[in-house]
């Protein structure tokens, strides 16, 4: 006798759930520029590129890094990426406080999927958009929310205190 185990896993990604779940990225980008700490255009932009990596199949998971003048952390916004369905919950936006946040400046940090078939091509975009090298944040993550559609979507954390 013998057993057969079999372990499957449903990509639920799609064009129109990713657009669903990054405007509610886009709704905590207009926090911050509601705060007078980034500027519409730089919210477009993280916007249009994140929905770029999210196409390409390469975005593991992206940071809002929060930094001093000095450059220092301060913490940030941590948001892991799941096409797996282990996602089902979809938080309203909003209840972030940014407005303690002077002289605070955003810095987009992504993870990438090392093993997607588009990272070469990602990476020549990313080079022509003129990104450079960066790390994680350090410091513990708190849960925040999760947003999501249809088994996609973004678990929300908080690093650091701020």
């Amino acid at each position: 006798m013998s057993d057969t185990y079999v372990n499957s896993a449903t990509n639920t990604y799609t064009e129109a759930r990713a657009r669903y779940v990054m405007g509610k990225v886009y709704e905590d980008l207009i926090g911050l520029m509601t705060a007078d700490i980034i500027t519409k255009d730089y919210a477009d932009k993280m916007r249009r590129e994140l929905l770029y990596l999210l196409d390409k199949k390469v975005l593991k998971s992206f940071q809002l890094q929060f930094k001093d003048s000095y450059g220092n952390e301060k913490g940030g916004l941590h948001y892991e990426v799941r096409a797996d369905s282990t996602i089902a919950v979809d938080d309203q936006t909003g209840g972030i406080d940014f407005w303690g946040l002077d002289g605070i400046t955003v810095n987009l940090f992504i993870k990438k999927d090392p093993y997607s078939p588009n990272l070469a091509e990602v990476n020549r975009q990313l080079t022509a958009w003129g990104w450079g090298s960066g790390k994680a944040l350090t410091g513990s993550a708190t849960y925040a929310k999760s947003y999501s559609s249809g088994g996609f979507g973004v678990q929300q954390s908080i690093i650091g205190k701020w």
